[in-house]
């Protein structure tokens, strides 16, 4: 055994430690690695499938697994053998399912035994015959952007072995993560699903990790696996410009050294569509005298203390933020258009138990059975159930029984919350269903909630008139101002803006999509712009099942296999075919009339011009399946007449 904090850990620290395990992990885990048919006769608790209530409906039953749990541990530790392998493979549908709460097809388990990443690198290049090609040398990539997506694409394309160079307008890795450095800032997708694959057993402190640890854990990325070198800081690509004689892109970009220009057999764009500020239009807003700036380029050095502060905006860095300022401020304002529905989380600012995170040190396999469980508490079945409209559900607050199910908890969080204060109860219950707009994840101790009680906080619903020099005029009042902090988001819609991008014939991306807004295929590609891929493009905001970060992988897994099949097979140019292009957009749009996004009653970024540019609504197992393989051999099969492999949909020279 390698692990000598494990050989050191006496039976009462591996006792201690066991309390903190998840029953539903054990139950799947130790059934994987000792067959105790014992574990598989303890029935689930109501959380098994939905992450509220009980793991297991027998209290006896988990402290059980915990003991099996111990034991085993135990065993190990005093045992000579050094590795432990994940066990029979026979196993593993049964030992899933038993961690999902819920029965793994056979036919799935490939899409299930990827999320519990066994293989790290699954989800990257493989090349035939285990070696990249000699021409490889002469393919180059840009990547554009270091967020979590450009992360992932610069680590696997030096996995691969395909040269690459990555531009950064900012100073450091992190993207969006780098920038937003407002008091409160932080994830909302647990730290669990906020990870790349390759590096699923990453120590994270919290269950949803505050902005410092986010961005820790970008840098240790691109410290760990070695891209730091690939990366060209300060610099942003202003245009992408294709010629069809080399088959290439000319990058422009704008730098430290001034502008510059490069080729590249493809690029991979990873700039998100949360990354550009958006900024109202109001009366007055050169006049202020205090300090004023969007939440997304909060400056170092600002402190609210003894300051009067106002946030304009109520969603997830509106609310995030007012209840941090509210702590230090002299006073602090909450100027909010339409409330947003917030959801409880007892955890959410709570950090891990060290025992927690002892287990994912020293226990096998342990985390790859909590990174598959918490996919499976967002299985495409559970997410279907939350997001999508029941046209025989008559209710005027909500779309189906799940969704009634989840406002009636919302309103009850909330009413718990302020009920004693009706006239903020009223102006916090939205007036569409959850999940028309992005809900906000709070902490059942502290939020938003909570701060509106204190004597230093005023919730402002009257609409902003002007701007004085002095502060914020709303509701015929004059509310006087140190700090003005704008969260009212950002360009979602504008993708890949302010770059210039023409694809063939000179053809700028704008005109491609002036029909009905951003489109790509599969979230990745635009018919007529060879070797352009998206990562985070248009319709990838995953809706479909698992995580964000899972869909966002799976597109880069496409857009690097079609770059290995262009480079396998001596070709240049890959792209969609206008046909494939709009086939899919009937597909995405067949299943959008279907999401509660859609409800017209909520104001936000998720619609745009009557659809959604950026929300993807697809089961995750038909977008695995389609991203997979596209230089491979095409299945005889077909899912909606939907073809992305060479050949086909994919228009290969």
């Amino acid at each position: 055994m390698s692990n000598d904090e494990l050989r050191s850990a006496s039976d009462a620290e591996i006792d201690d430690a066991m309390k903190y395990a998840s029953p539903m992990v054990l139950r799947g885990l130790l059934y994987q690695l000792t067959g105790d048919a014992e574990v598989v006769a303890m029935p689930p608790g109501p959380s098994a499938k939905f992450g509220v209530g009980k793991e297991m409906a027998n209290d006896a039953d988990a402290d059980l697994l915990r003991a099996k749990g111990a034991a085993f541990l135990k065993h190990y530790r005093d045992g000579r053998t050094n590795e432990i392998d994940i066990g029979p493979t026979d196993r593993l549908r049964q030992s899933l399912s038993l961690t999902a709460g819920h029965e793994i097809p056979e036919a799935e388990l490939h899409i299930w035994q990827e999320e519990a990443a066994f293989d790290r690198w699954a989800r990257g290049v493989h090349w035939q015959g285990g070696t990249p090609p000699k021409s490889v040398q002469n393919f180059k990539v840009a990547v554009i952007g270091t967020g979590i997506s450009g992360l992932n694409v610069a680590v696997q394309l030096k996995q691969a072995g395909i040269p690459f160079t990555v531009f950064e307008k900012n100073p450091e890795v992190g993207g969006s993560w780098y920038e937003n450095r407002y008091p409160g800032a932080r994830v909302d997708t647990t730290s669990r699903g906020y990870t790349h694959l390759f590096s699923y057993d990453y120590p994270y402190e919290y269950s949803y990790s505050p902005r410092d640890h986010n961005l820790r854990y970008f840098k240790w990325v691109a410290d760990t696996f070695g891209i730091r070198g690939n990366i060209v800081f300060n610099t942003e690509v202003t245009a992408m410009l294709w010629d069809d004689g080399t088959a290439k892109w000319t990058l422009e970009s704008q730098g430290p050294s001034g502008a510059d220009t490069a080729e590249f057999n493809a690029v991979i764009s990873c700039v998100g569509f949360l990354s550009r500020p958006q900024l109202p239009v109001i009366d007055g807003m050169e006049s202020f005298a205090g300090d004023a700036f969007h939440m997304a380029a909060w400056p170092e050095g600002v402190d609210v203390k003894d300051k009067r502060v106002a946030v304009i905006g109520s969603g997830a860095s509106g609310y995030q933020t007012t209840p941090v300022i509210a702590e230090t401020a002299t006073h602090t304002y909450l100027f909010q258009r339409q409330p947003n529905w917030c959801l409880e989380d007892e955890i959410y600012l709570k950090k891990l138990a060290p025992q927690a995170i002892w287990l994912d040190r020293n226990f096998p396999f342990y985390s790859n059975y909590v990174r598959f469980r918490v996919g499976a508490l967002m299985s495409p079945e559970v997410a279907k159930l939350g997001t999508t409209v029941d046209p025989d559900f008559v209710d005027p607050h909500s779309l189906s029984a799940v969704n009634k199910a989840t406002r009636d908890m919302c309103v009850s969080f909330a009413t718990r919350k302020l009920g004693s204060r009706p006239d903020l109860l009223e102006k916090m219950i939205p007036n569409f269903p959850p999940m028309a707009s992005r809900p906000i994840r709070v902490d059942s101790d502290y939020s938003v909630y909570d701060a509106l009680l204190r004597d230093n906080v005023t919730l402002v619903s009257d609409p902003i008139e002007k701007i004085t020099p002095k502060g914020i005029v709303s509701g015929g009042v004059e509310h006087e101002l140190d700090i003005i902090a704008f969260a009212t988001g950002f360009k979602a819609n504008d993708y890949l803006w302010p770059m210039e991008v023409r694809g063939r014939g000179g053809v700028r991306i704008e005109e491609v999509w002036a029909k009905d807004g951003p489109r790509a295929y599969l979230g990745a590609m635009v018919a007529g712009f060879p070797n352009l891929f998206m990562c985070y493009g248009p319709n990838s905001n995953n809706f479909g099942g698992f995580t964000v970060v899972d869909l966002l992988e799976l597109v880069a897994q496409f857009s690097l296999r079609c770059i290995q099949g262009l480079i396998e097979n001596g070709q240049r140019s890959v792209e969609v075919s206008d046909a494939g292009y709009w086939r899919f957009a009937e597909i995405l749009g067949d299943m959008e009339r279907q999401m509660i996004y859609m409800d017209p009653r909520a104001n936000n970024y998720y619609q745009h011009g009557g659809r959604s540019c950026v929300n993807g609504p697809l089961d995750i197992r038909r977008m695995w399946r389609w991203l997979n393989d596209p230089a491979g051999a095409p299945p005889a099969e077909t899912d909606a007449g939907l073809r992305p492999y060479f050949g086909e949909d994919l228009v290969v020279r």
